[in-house]
């Protein structure tokens, strides 16, 4: 006798999710020309553009920077951006594998100020300085604070904190610049120019994009972020975007027009 075995047909498969091919992401919205309250900025080009190597749009939610910096941190956003390792206890924040840019971060008086140093052992003993709330900071300004030697005093942004030391309110400021972000062209946009100048230098910073593992899409986004930057990278995009934004700092240093962005560079 022939015996018939019936299989029973296996179930039907479970339809694949698509992956997520919009991002809701955070950025700064006072540190021109990195990232501006438009939602323009060299940082947020090249943020732009890695996701878009990768196939992905990015919806960029501007706010102030210690916001952005929560948002991610309580994981209520994919990411953020521009951030720098953080000195505190652990926050649950990923950098992305590269930063988007680096930069030093500077103690700036005022021209016409009590204090004159050009290192941190000239400065008078709680030297009130100006911060910006949220901002990670290299570990010498933190260690100059713990011993007493400076007291921070903090502002939503670096051109408040210029503003108030050119009125006498505070005595130094921290500011972080770079060769696009320049001493001259944060305190032209501060309304300071010539006002202010770099006492001396506390050291040096990566900033990144920041994500944190405990949000759905995160760790998935840092990946296509990472893939995607690696195209821009080598296609030459990412020199290309460098590049249209050192013509416009040179442009508008040299005219004058500080908070604009040359036409067609959006």
């Amino acid at each position: 006798m022939t015996v018939v075995m019936m299989l029973a047909a296996p179930p039907p498969a479970t339809p694949q999710r698509p992956p997520v091919r919009t991002l809701d992401i955070a950025v700064e919205d006072a540190a021109d020309p990195w990232s501006r309250a438009d939602g323009s900025g060299y940082a947020n080009d090249i943020v732009r553009a890695a996701f878009r190597a990768a196939g992905i749009t990015v919806r960029l939610h501007v706010m102030p920077y210690a916001r952005c910096k929560g948002m991610v941190i309580d994981a209520k956003i994919t990411a953020c951006f521009s951030m720098s390792p953080d000195l505190r206890p652990a926050t649950g924040i990923t950098l992305s594998d590269k930063p988007l840019f680096e930069c030093m971060s500077a103690f700036v008086m005022s021209r016409n100020g009590r204090i004159k140093a050009t290192r941190a052992s000239e400065l008078p003993r709680g030297t009130v300085v100006g911060a910006v709330l949220g901002y990670e900071y290299p570990a010498a300004v933190r260690d100059l604070e713990r011993s007493g030697a400076i007291t921070l005093q903090y502002a939503a942004s670096e051109q408040t904190n210029l503003r108030k030391l050119v009125a006498g309110r505070i005595d130094l400021a921290i500011v972080n610049y770079n060769e696009l972000k320049t001493l001259e062209y944060v305190s032209a946009n501060a309304g300071v120019a010539t006002k202010v100048q770099a006492a001396f230098v506390a050291g040096m910073l990566k900033s990144y994009i920041g994500f944190n593992d405990a949000h759905s899409q995160s760790a998935w986004a840092r990946a296509q972020f990472n893939k995607g930057a690696a195209i821009i990278a080598s296609s030459g995009e990412l020199a290309a975007i460098r590049g249209s934004w050192s013509d416009h700092i040179r442009i508008a240093t040299r005219t004058g027009t500080i908070a604009e962005k040359v036409e067609g560079d959006q």
